[in-house]
């Protein structure tokens, strides 16, 4: 199993019900006109790099919907009120988070988000459910 692996299945098992994960690409790459292109080359004239993604920003963000009340309507129907909690899961496999993803982490923790580090679906399940803190 790799770390992709452990992203996809916590994305495809968990952005289903209250919670929506979406998949943050970061790292650099590098943008220009195609001067030559074959199968195993390009070049690219100019060329300059570009920034993908915040600095530390976790592998998978999106948010988890929680009920926190229900109002009763004119028409006499009950409807609930929703909120959407910010949600950030850093997927590893066997390294370690880096200390940029961890103040990230703790950032969207203070503010009131759900976030933390997870290994597998289930780790990622107790993140999201607000026991990761």
């Amino acid at each position: 199993m790799t770390e992709r692996d452990i992203q996809n299945d916590i994305q495809r098992e968990l952005s289903r019900g209250p919670t929506r994960l979406l998949r943050i690409n970061a790292g650099q790459a590098w943008q220009g006109r195609v001067v030559e292109q074959t199968p195993d080359r390009l070049i690219l004239s100019p060329w300059y790099p570009i920034k993908l993604g915040a600095t530390g920003i976790s592998d998978l963000i999106g948010w988890t919907t929680i009920t926190m009340g229900f109002r009763e309507l004119v028409t006499g129907a009950v409807e609930p009120i929703n909120a959407a909690i910010f949600t950030a899961i850093e997927c590893k496999f066997k390294g370690r988070a880096t200390p940029e993803q961890l103040a990230f982490i703790e950032t969207v923790r203070r503010a009131g988000g759900r976030a933390g580090v997870a290994r597998s679906v289930e780790e990622a399940k107790i993140i999201i459910s607000g026991g990761g803190q």
